[in-house]
């Protein structure tokens, strides 16, 4: 299938939205770059899905509702609707184009514990908006944690409404918690995502986990401090005895020791929220940096060709 979706490129959506260059997908989904003149955007991303006759209107008010959102570490939604392309009736969401994702960061590197640090301030402030907002993320991965500009942001268009049923166009991934496939979501899945893709971002790999154990995952123990306790504490198989993005909040702010070898790392710990957030939009930044290629010795993108760097390429799977 894509294949098949790489040959709508030079296609033209509603009239407006050409599709400029095919950036990647998976069986049910396909993001190409385009542009967005009403906007006065040279780049935006246009994602588009096959229109299930059953859950089609769903995904269609999913993100209708997402539009509404607006957060600085938030990709925004701009415009949905239906189209019709060599006779397949398709689904389309135009939003804000993200340069590169946390997932190309990871064949090459993991992060340290104070980029992971940085990644989170963003990730975390944007997660708690949208819980905030009534809705849950549902789809948090490396791929969905992104970089455009001089932010680090979360992909919207997975979006729900806490409480909603799985269903629709959604499909498994080792990332959702053990009550996806059979229940309604909650933020508490998302606190088990954050668990897992922290886990990742420090080791390069998913722990080993089965949906049919009834124990937590085992972790690694070479994960440091505070993220140990918490991956530890998202990754409860019961969602009641998971963390909330406050409690993950209030871990990061409690000063940890850290090993002898590294004295002068010791930061002054800041004990209040609002104190952190004084450092936005510095933590973000460089968090981007991060994901753009902090200090470039070893470069992380070298696997890009020169003209792929002319223009930047959009997260290579974006579907979910």
């Amino acid at each position: 299938m894509p294949e098949a979706w790489k040959q709508w490129e030079g296609q033209v959506i509603e009239g407006e939205f050409p599709l400029r260059e095919y950036l990647g997908g998976s069986e049910h989904s396909a993001v190409f770059l385009t542009e967005h003149r009403e906007r006065e955007l040279e780049k935006a991303a246009i994602k588009l899905i096959a229109a299930d006759a059953e859950n089609a209107e769903l995904q269609l008010s999913r993100w209708k509702l997402a539009a509404e959102l607006t957060h600085r570490h938030l990709i925004k939604l701009f415009r949905s609707g239906r189209w019709r392309l060599g006779g397949t009736d398709l689904l389309y969401v135009v939003m804000e184009y993200a340069e590169e994702d946390l997932s190309q960061i990871l064949p090459q590197r993991a992060l340290t514990p104070a980029e992971a640090s940085q990644m989170l301030e963003p990730v975390l402030d944007a997660l708690e908006y949208v819980h905030s907002k009534g809705f849950v993320h549902g789809h948090l991965k490396p791929t969905n944690i992104q970089a455009t500009a001089d932010q680090v942001k979360i992909s919207s268009d997975g979006l729900r409404r806490i409480g909603e049923a799985n269903g629709g166009l959604w499909k498994p991934s080792a990332y959702d918690p053990p009550e996806a496939g059979h229940g309604e979501v909650t933020s508490a899945g998302d606190s088990w995502s954050l668990g897992m893709t922290l886990i990742e971002v420090l080791t390069q790999r998913l722990p080993i986990w089965k949906e049919s154990q009834q124990a937590d995952p085992v972790l690694p123990e070479t994960i440091p401090q505070p993220f140990l306790d918490i991956v530890r504490n998202c990754l409860r198989r019961d969602p009641q005895r998971r963390w909330t993005v406050g409690d993950i909040e209030a871990r990061l702010e409690q000063p940890t020791r850290l090993p002898p070898a590294q004295p002068k790392s010791i930061a002054k710990p800041q004990t209040e929220r609002a104190k952190r957030r004084q450092l936005v939009p510095g933590v973000a930044v460089a968090a981007v940096l991060v994901l753009a290629g902090l200090a470039l010795v070893p470069k992380l993108f070298n696997h890009r060709t020169e003209a792929h760097r002319e223009t930047p390429v959009a997260p290579r799977r974006r579907n979910g």
